[in-house]
């Protein structure tokens, strides 16, 4: 029997000087590592206080802290594809195996929280999909009931237009679809400011 909801937290694995790059004036490689990791986790703590089966998919296997941590309180899964489209649609497939809805939420998201999850898969029950926009320009949740391999293509992945082009091949292809209210992720300088305002008790990088 399917389960009614699952929640696949998409992450990187650890690697110094291969993430958070355009953070890298700001905080260094370093710094860039260590605030992946924060970011990580705190987005992983949010989605296990919903209650929803969560899966951690990170895009490549290995022994680090980080990744044998979660493993303890989640499933993990290898990301497998060309680029984050193709990796995102093969995790759809995979979950829609399991349950009648998939998640998929970034990790670049701290104020992502169980409201928003519960929103979510209630506005399942009437879409197809479902998207938190990002602020700026891409979405940091995608949720669907089904699979529809058109809007991972051609996308400009990592650019300000990703919920744009998405949204114009999801209305070609028919597709009844929520937006709820964007939120903020940390991805530029101006970000992590804005991080360390709204938690004042962020730990120091």
């Amino acid at each position: 029997m399917k389960l009614d909801c699952i929640v696949i937290q998409f992450a990187k694995f650890p690697r110094l000087g291969g993430v958070k790059t355009r953070l890298k004036p700001l905080l260094g490689d370093d710094g860039c590592y260590e605030l992946h990791q924060q970011l990580v986790k705190r987005v992983n703590e949010n989605i296990r206080e919903s209650g929803f089966f969560n899966v951690l998919a990170i895009d490549q296997l290995g022994e680090h802290s980080l990744t044998n941590e979660l493993a303890k309180s989640n499933c993990l899964l290898l990301q497998e594809g060309d680029d984050l489209g193709e990796r995102m649609k093969n995790a759809i497939v995979w979950g829609l195996q399991k349950a009648k809805k998939v998640i998929i939420v970034g990790s670049d998201c701290p104020v992502i929280k169980e409201s928003h999850l519960n929103l979510v898969s209630e506005k399942l029950n009437s879409n197809t999909h479902v998207f938190i926009p990002a602020e700026d320009g891409g979405y940091v949740l995608i949720a669907c009931t089904q699979v529809s391999p058109e809007i991972f293509k051609g996308v400009s992945w990592g650019s300000d237009m990703v919920m744009q082009q998405t949204c114009e091949k999801l209305i070609n292809a028919r597709q009844q679809t929520f937006y709820c209210d964007p939120l903020w992720d940390v991805d530029r300088p101006e970000d992590y400011q804005r991080l360390k305002q709204v938690f004042c008790h962020w730990p120091n990088i």
